[in-house]
């Protein structure tokens, strides 16, 4: 008993010690631009050369460029839009002042090739798309930078020349500034951490004619990689040009959407913490702790990174919340499941043949995140460095510190004869024929596709303003105005009620979710000119979410690869073709609500179709290693059924918990009105039951079909075995 009470007021000071850590951590939360505000600067943006026309092609390096450069992380996700021709309109989250802004922003500029004497030799427009990359001298074997040159004339005359001159050495600037910056100053330094500037000083033997360009010199592979790094993301093939003086913006959902949405959360973790308590007793209680450690070390390692919270990192933490609760309460269910009378043994048992569940699970969706980190841009890689820190957080709390927890009251002896006060009561048997119900699922799934399919042809996909476009309404003035007063005059068209951004009381602008027709700009400009207030209507590029989307497409087929062949691996090839099929029913569904209820389909949307693709790959999986467990061998299409319905029977329990868990999450945000991010919400909420129900029915019932397919094909006969000769001197 006294060994019990130790542990009690143990877990009690644990619990009172990341509770007390936990309020200057959620302080110290750096928020996005959709939730907090921050600074914005408008650039021109012109050839450089000074002639000429700038291109979508230069519009879209461009924008690579500079992402690439202030969003290296993928955590502080600044919001870029073109509007117009040529105008560049770049936000930074969570920037409060023009200097702050400024610093960041300076640091997008100019490659440039010069010699020694600092003269310009040549600027990056003669780089192509293939930029810098890191090889290796063949001869050498050193780490060496290789350029893609697509103006091999000029490149070659300019190193044949510099190749003659006293000192050969070809320096490569970033953001060359002729009054402050000189290699003379900078030789020492040159190419090293230090030198933010002078990026490398290579010689230059001869003229290079070639479209692959090596730059050498006692380069380590750090370096190597740093160089290329920097001159990729250095490499604008565009000048960008101040159109007016930088300054704040409001936050696009209000101010009171982060209040609205703290309170969400305090009422989702309370509702379930008594949800846990209430079912498992003691060890929900300790999973409440555990949870409670999980938040703490998530944003703590998110603040670490400098990370900006955004509405893609919330719907990251709402799959890390399922995650990690899912992984205690598959523990607790595989101990009830292993107990008959031993305490200690069922623990053992349940945690050993949980723990395969968990990894598999954990590491499927891993696979996911990484990938869309690797490739993703902006807001996709800011989704998946939260959804990377939550799977690890997962591991090591509700993994390996819950199960630490629980194990030491297991061990206490206290419980050995109080099973019930421990885990909870143990589950009553069911025998749901889910295998007879899957024909009605697909019924199901098919009437609602034509549906969808019939709204689509008659009144298609309402698309927002970042897939169709839209105008953007900047507005300055001499004086104080109202800008939400002054959306009054454009109520006609389509506007979200937060779709105005306010800089200080005498500037700000307005979005529209379409296009203003040439003859109706006019009579807009009319209206606030008369009003004393200058005025600029710009069309909105849809270029840069487009963008975003191809990417993030292309990001989750290659997911998607990855995974069929982690399950194939792990499991078998038609476990991975199932759990594959599930994951595009999901997607198929949220897209067919989202255009039967007529929501708007905006960048929001493609978060949420992340966030329901890890979970619903996470439940499948926990699935599958059930299958798998009770798959011995099977002869027949009756043994096939069984297992699927003995499997999913033994498993229901613990998949309502995870939905329950996962769904009051967007339950609380959705009651408290956070309307600003309405359609995510009922995206995750369309998508949460969908990703249950193709995990508990669809999944399993296509592995069923596709193994009947697989018990029908004939076996191969058995190759005889050939009679050894017997030959004298060789094998007698």
């Amino acid at each position: 008993m006294k060994k019990l009470t130790k542990l009690i007021v143990l877990y009690v000071v644990l619990f009172g010690l990341t509770i007390v850590l936990f309020i200057p951590t959620l302080r110290n939360i750096n928020f996005g631009l959709d939730l907090q505000g921050g600074f914005e600067i408008l650039y021109k943006v012109k050839p450089l050369s000074g002639k000429g026309e700038v291109t979508d092609e230069d519009l879209n390096n461009t924008y690579k460029a500079i992402v690439n450069r202030i969003d290296t992380l993928g955590v502080s996700e600044p919001v870029i839009t073109f509007e117009g021709e040529n105008t560049l309109r770049i936000q930074l989250p969570g920037v409060q002042d023009e200097k702050e802004a400024k610093e960041i922003i300076s640091t997008i500029g100019l490659l440039s090739f010069r010699d020694t004497s600092d003269n310009l030799l040549m600027s990056s427009d003669i780089l192509g798309s293939g930029g810098a990359t890191v090889d290796t001298n063949s001869k050498t074997l050193r780490p060496v930078v290789k350029l893609d040159i697509k103006d091999t004339a000029t490149f070659y005359n300019v190193t044949d020349s510099l190749s003659k001159s006293s000192d050969n050495r070809m320096v490569i600037w970033l953001d060359f500034d002729e009054e402050k910056d000189s290699f003379k100053n900078s030789e020492s330094t040159c190419g090293t951490e230090e030198d933010k500037k002078c990026l490398s000083a290579a010689y230059v033997n001869e003229g290079l004619n070639s479209s692959n360009v090596i730059i050498e010199g006692n380069f380590t592979k750090e370096k190597v990689t740093r160089l290329a790094e920097l001159i990729n993301s250095g490499s604008l093939p565009t000048k960008l040009v101040e159109d007016s003086t930088p300054h704040s913006v409001s936050a696009s959902f209000g101010a009171k959407t982060i209040e609205k949405c703290g309170i969400a959360g305090l009422i989702t973790f309370s509702l379930i913490f008594a949800l846990l308590i209430f079912k498992y007793r003691v060890s929900g209680i300790i999973t409440s702790i555990s949870l409670t450690i999980y938040s703490l070390l998530t944003f703590a390692i998110f603040n670490l990174l400098g990370g900006v919270l955004t509405l893609p990192g919330i719907a990251a933490l709402i799959l890390g919340i399922g995650m990690s609760v899912d992984s205690s309460i598959i523990l607790i269910e595989r101990v009830k499941d292993q107990y008959k009378s031993n305490l200690k043994e069922a623990f053992e048992k349940g945690s050993k043949s949980s723990l395969s569940a968990i990894i598999d699970a954990n590491v499927t969706t891993l696979i996911i995140a990484v990938i869309l980190y690797i490739f993703g841009q902006s807001s996709i890689k800011g989704f998946a460095t939260m959804l990377i820190i939550s799977i690890v957080v997962t591991i090591i709390s509700m993994v390996i510190i819950n199960k630490l927890l629980i194990k030491h009251l297991v061990n206490t002896g206290y419980y050995d004869e109080k099973f019930i006060a421990l885990f909870g009561k143990k589950n009553k048997e069911t025998k749901i024929d889910f295998v007879k119900s899957s024909k009605y699922l697909l019924i199901t799934f098919i009437l609602i596709l034509l549906t969808g399919v019939i709204f689509y042809f008659v009144k298609g996909i309402n698309l927002g303003v970042d897939f169709s476009g839209g105008t953007n309404i900047t507005l300055v003035s001499e004086n104080n105005f109202n800008l939400q007063e002054l959306t009054e005059y454009v109520k006609d068209y389509d506007i979200d009620e937060y779709n105005y951004y306010v800089g200080t009381s005498k500037e700000g602008y307005i979005r529209l979710n379409q296009i203003i027709p040439e003859e109706e700009k006019n009579v807009i400009i009319d209206k606030y000119t008369d009003l004393g207030i200058d005025v600029s209507i710009n069309e909105i590029s849809t270029m840069v979410v487009e963008n975003l989307t191809k990417n993030a497409l292309y990001s989750l087929l290659i997911a998607f690869v990855a995974i069929i062949i982690y399950i194939a691996i792990r499991f078998s090839f038609t476990f991975g073709l199932s759990g594959l099929s599930a994951l595009i029913h999901d997607v198929i569904l949220i897209i067919v609500g989202f255009i039967i209820l007529r929501l708007q389909f905006n960048f929001i949307v493609i978060a949420s179709l992340l966030t329901i693709i890890g979970y619903s790959i996470n439940d499948t999986i926990v699935i599958f290693d059930r299958i798998r467990e009770n798959n011995k061998s099977i002869k027949t299409k009756e043994e096939l059924s069984n297992i699927v319905n003995k499997s999913l029977n033994g498993i229901l329990v613990r998949n309502i918990m995870t939905s329950i868990t996962t769904i009051i999450a967007v339950l609380a945000l959705l009651v408290l009105g956070v309307n600003e991010i309405f359609t995510f919400n009922v995206a995750i909420l369309i998508g949460l039951i969908g990703g249950t129900v193709s995990s508990l029915i669809f999944a399993p019932n296509l592995w069923r079909i596709l193994e009947i397919r697989n018990l029908k094909k004939p076996k191969k006969a058995p190759k005889k075995e050939l009679n050894e000769m017997s030959i004298k001197g060789i094998n007698s």
